[in-house]
């Protein structure tokens, strides 16, 4: 019916330039009439018009060729075709119906779900392994004698990593190995003897008469209880010589130094200085790469809004298309460094670092030591989530559109919480499992049906 409106008018319209510009035949109106058609099917009207004139002037400049007429006539049939094409490409244009308005919009539904949000709390970080060893220069147990291990090695527990040899811990040991077997013979002689005198009778001295087996008895009680106390000091002093015997033993065991993990040998250092003032130097350095833990610092503003257990995840920009993800283990109640915290509040506002951990939950996959990472730390609060998108705002005021029962738009107040990146917090006026439009346009009406995508998360 439009259609057919728009060509009574341009016929019309038509007309009357053939009855005033000679110029134009009458096969020059049936090419217009195409080009309008062209309009009408809407490519861009402005451009279109600007095409128009342009074959009008060309067609009326190949009929001056033609023709001996003056100059007027074409002059005042292109002004005329002009004012003419504009005024039907505006007409066409307030005729036709709005194309956004009469596209199919298609409403993308989700539903109103509970969930958690990014918390506000972003945090940076280095990928470190939980399980690690640093073996470091000790003078105390002697001089550097072997590091039995190379960067690259797979070390066992319990497997020796550096040993060191110690002179006087060997003579300590040596001394009181000597003193606990000489306790040993000793303590061994008493015995015999001991057991000699239990079993000797004792005679009767001679010009003693009246000697009676009483009195024997006691003699032979009296020697042996001599022996048992000579056993007894024995004794004392083997235990003394087993204690020192310990004690070196437990020297010359420090001379060797053994892998606490089991993992991959990542450093070592053998030309380390011989003075007691290298003592914080590496020789060897292993760590396990199957649990792996980020650890960074934290600011004092950071700290009411974190704690111990409160998921989070990460990324790195080595591989910015994946997350990981990790849990809080460790947060320190005391600032890394008091002089440098007592710095850091008289220069700036970064306030106070506390040192923290996170135990990565997830696999690993590609995460490797060393990495720097961004992490943002997971809401602990739940509450119902909607797409950040879906939310409109009026006026001050905050909206979601939704679908009733019979399909239909209705526009709901709602109040809000937090949000991320993706997800809106929603306080009130919305329902768990509510139907929610999250791609709400103008043209959305309450109490208008709504063609979805049936799809719904």
């Amino acid at each position: 019916m439009q259609k057919s409106a728009t060509l009574k008018f341009l016929k019309k319209m038509l007309a009357k330039i053939k009855k005033k510009l000679y110029y134009i035949t009458n096969t020059t109106i049936k090419d217009l009439v195409i080009v309008f058609w062209i309009v009408r099917k809407q490519l861009s009207i402005f451009r279109t018009c600007a095409i128009i004139l342009i074959y009008v002037y060309k067609r009326g400049m190949d009929m001056k060729k033609k023709s001996k007429a003056k100059k007027w006539p074409l002059f005042t049939a292109i002004g005329v075709t002009s004012v003419l094409v504009v005024g039907a490409a505006a007409v066409l244009l307030l005729r036709q119906p709005n194309q956004t308005a009469t596209q199919d919009e298609t409403a993308k539904i989700v539903l109103a779900k509970e969930g958690s949000v990014a918390s506000s709390v972003l945090l940076s970080g280095t990928v470190t392994a939980q399980n690690e060893q640093y073996v470091y220069y000790d003078a105390s147990r002697g001089d550097l004698d072997e590091v039995s291990v190379s960067v690259g090695d797979k070390v066992s527990e319990g497997q020796a990593l550096v040993k060191y040899s110690s002179t006087e811990a060997q003579a300590a040991y040596d001394a009181a190995s000597r003193a606990v077997a000489k306790a040993d013979r000793h303590i061994n002689e008493l015995n015999e003897a001991r057991n000699t005198a239990a079993a000797t009778p004792v005679l009767p001295q001679a010009g003693i008469e009246g000697a009676t087996d009483q009195s024997q008895a006691q003699s032979s009680t009296s020697a042996t209880a001599s022996i048992d106390s000579q056993i007894s000091d024995a004794r004392d002093v083997r235990a003394d010589a087993a204690a020192q015997l310990e004690k070196a033993q437990a020297q010359l065991d420090a001379a060797t130094v053994l892998s606490t993990v089991e993992g991959t040998v990542v450093e070592v250092n053998r030309n380390v200085s011989k003075s007691p003032t290298g003592n914080s130097q590496v020789l060897v350095h292993i760590v396990s790469n199957d649990n792996l833990q980020v650890k960074g610092e934290l600011s004092e503003y950071n700290l009411a809004n974190l704690s111990v257990g409160q998921e989070v995840t990460f990324t790195s920009k080595v591989y910015p298309d994946k997350t990981w993800n990790g849990k809080i283990s460790y947060i320190s109640n005391y600032p890394k460094n008091s002089s440098e915290a007592s710095s850091s509040l008289a220069g700036s506002n970064t306030g106070s670092k506390y040192p923290y951990t996170v135990d990565v939950t997830s696999e690993i996959g590609d995460l490797k030591q060393g990495f720097s990472v961004s992490v943002e730390v997971k809401s602990m609060s739940k509450a119902l989530l909607v797409p950040i998108t879906s939310i409109v705002m009026e006026e001050d005021k905050n909206y979601v559109w939704i679908l009733d029962e019979n399909q239909k738009a209705k526009k709901v107040e709602v109040g809000l919480g937090n949000a991320d990146a993706e997800n809106q917090e929603i306080t009130s006026g919305l329902t768990d499992g509510a139907k929610v439009i999250s791609n709400p346009t103008a043209s959305l009406q309450e109490g208008k049906e709504v063609k979805t995508d049936e799809a719904t998360n």
